[in-house]
C-alpha cells in the first residue's frame, strides 16, 4: 500500500503559490473618524431643533396653553371659552389680566377652595379671584395688586382654616409679591407636549392636531389650553374653574372617595397638620394678619363678607374624631369675631342643607354646595341682596340638589355621574 502518492506534474508545470492580497490603507485615522461620526450627529440633532422647535411653539400656541391673552380677550367679550393650561398651575397673571378686562363690581378672593361661585348668580358684574391666595401674605399682596387696577364695591373673602397655624405660614405680615405662571415659550413649556406624549397623557393625534386642523380634527375654537382641550376642564368668562373631567366620569377622580384628603387627616399632613401642644386656637399673629386685612379693605369703603370654606361630611367627621388637634378650625369663628370680624362659618356642609354628593373631593365643595352658601350669606348680611341674584339662585338649588355642577351646554352635553360612588342619585339635563 502506497503511503504517499507523487505528483505526476513537473515544477514547471505547478503554478505559483499566490501571495496575501493587500488591505487597502486607512484613509481616516480613528480620531478622524470619531470626529466625522459626532460631527453627523451633532448635523442631525440641529436639524432635528430646527424642525422640533417651531412645530412645539405651534402646537403650544395652538392648543392656546399659554395663551392667555387671547384666552383673556374671548372671555372679556362675553364668549363662553375655557382657560385650563396644562404647561402651569400658578395662574394669578391669569386672574389679574381677567380682573383688569372685566373691572367687576363684585368678587370673590381665596384659594382654589373658592372658585365654585359661579356670576350666573350675581346681579352685577361679578369675577372670581379664587385660586390667587395660599396663605395671608399672599392674600394680602394679591389684594393690593387687584385695588391697584381697579377698586370693587365688594368683595367676599373664603377662609381656609389651615391659614391660622403657623405650621403651614411661619410669617404672615411677611411682604411677597403675588405669584405668577409661566405662560411663556421657555424651555420648560417646550418640553411639555413631548412629557405629556411619552406619558399617555397626549395621544399621537392630539400632538398633531395643528396639522391635522385643515380637516377638521385639530384643536377645537373657544378652548385654549390642554386640559380645556381634552375635557373641559378650566376656568369659564367668570372666572370659576369648572371640574367636568371629575364630575362627568372622564376619568377617576384624585381623591377618590375622598380616600387622599382622609388620609391627610389620619397623618395630620399637609392642609390638615396638628396643631402643636398647648395651642387651644389659631395663632394669634395670624388673627392679627387677617385683621389687618379685612380693616384695609373696610378703610377704602369695599363692602367685605367673610366666611370659612366647608368640608366635606366624611372629612369633617374624621377631624372631630381629634378635635382637640384642631382648634384653629373649631375655635376659628369665636376668635375671629373677638376681633370685630363678622364671619360665617360655612365648615359644616349640613348647617346649609349640603351633602358629600355635592362636593368635588374632600375639601371643595362643588357649584350646589356655593350656591346654598351664597344663599347663606345674603341671608346673614341684606348689603348682599343687591348684588345676588336670588331667583335664579333658589331655581339652582331646588332643581340640583346632591349634584355638584349645574348642567350648561355650553360647556359639555355630558351628564354628570356619581364620580364618587357614594350612591348618589343624579339626573339628567
Amino acid at each position: 500500500m502506497r503511503l504517499f502518492q507523487t505528483s505526476s506534474t513537473s515544477p514547471e508545470e505547478r503554478p505559483e503559490p499566490k501571495t496575501p492580497r493587500a488591505l487597502p490603507a486607512r484613509n481616516l485615522s480613528d480620531a478622524a473618524y470619531l470626529r466625522r461620526y459626532f460631527k453627523t450627529l451633532l448635523v442631525l440633532a440641529l436639524l432635528g431643533l430646527v424642525l422640533v422647535l417651531p412645530y412645539t411653539w405651534w402646537w403650544l400656541y395652538e392648543s392656546g396653553d399659554v395663551a392667555v391673552e387671547r384666552a383673556v380677550e374671548a372671555q372679556a367679550e362675553g364668549e363662553f371659552a375655557l382657560f385650563g393650561s396644562g404647561v402651569s398651575q400658578d395662574f394669578v397673571d391669569y386672574k389679574l389680566r381677567l380682573y383688569a378686562a372685566v373691572k367687576p363690581e363684585i368678587t370673590v378672593v381665596g384659594s382654589s377652595r373658592v372658585m365654585q361661585f359661579r356670576a350666573a348668580y350675581f346681579r352685577k358684574p361679578f369675577l372670581n379671584m379664587g385660586g390667587v391666595a395660599g396663605n395671608l401674605a399672599v392674600l394680602r399682596s394679591t389684594l393690593d395688586a387687584m385695588l391697584r387696577i381697579h377698586k370693587p364695591q365688594a368683595v367676599i373673602l373664603g377662609l381656609d382654616f389651615w391659614w391660622f397655624m403657623p405650621q403651614w405660614e411661619a410669617r404672615p405680615f411677611e411682604e411677597v409679591p403675588p405669584t405668577s405662571g409661566s405662560y411663556n415659550y421657555g424651555f420648560e413649556s417646550l418640553k411639555k407636549p413631548w412629557s405629556w406624549l411619552l406619558d399617555g397623557k397626549l395621544s399621537p393625534a392630539e400632538s398633531a392636531a395643528p396639522l391635522l386642523g385643515p380637516f377638521g380634527h385639530g384643536f377645537r375654537a373657544g378652548r385654549y389650553g390642554i386640559m380645556a382641550q381634552q375635557t373641559d376642564d378650566g376656568f369659564g368668562p367668570d372666572g370659576s374653574w369648572y371640574y367636568t373631567a371629575d364630575i362627568t366620569g372622564q376619568k377617576r377622580p384624585f381623591d377618590y372617595q375622598f380616600s387622599d384628603t382622609l388620609s391627610q387627616v389620619r397623618h395630620g399632613i399637609k392642609a390638615f397638620y396638628r396643631a402643636k401642644p398647648g395651642q387651644t386656637g389659631p395663632s394669634e399673629e395670624h388673627l392679627d394678619a387677617f385683621a389687618e386685612i379685612y380693616c384695609r379693605l373696610k378703610a377704602r369703603g369695599i363692602q367685605t363678607f367673610v366666611f370659612i370654606a366647608p368640608l366635606s361630611e366624611r372629612v369633617l367627621t374624621a377631624m372631630r374624631e381629634h378635635e382637640r388637634d384642631y382648634p384653629h378650625l373649631f375655635a376659628l369663628r369665636d376668635a375671629l369675631l373677638a376681633r370685630g370680624i363678622d364671619v360665617l362659618d360655612c365648615t359644616d356642609p349640613r348647617a346649609f342643607a349640603s351633602n358629600d354628593c355635592e362636593f368635588i373631593d374632600g375639601f371643595h365643595g362643588g357649584e350646589v354646595t356655593y350656591a346654598r352658601i351664597l344663599r347663606a350669606m345674603a341671608d346673614r348680611w341684606p348689603a348682599l341682596l343687591s348684588y345676588v341674584n336670588m331667583e335664579r339662585l333658589n331655581a339652582a338649588i331646588r332643581d340640583w340638589q346632591g349634584h355638584a355642577l349645574v348642567p350648561d351646554e355650553r360647556l359639555t352635553n355630558l351628564p354628570e355621574t356619581d364620580f364618587m360612588r357614594f350612591g348618589c342619585s343624579k339626573r339628567q339635563p
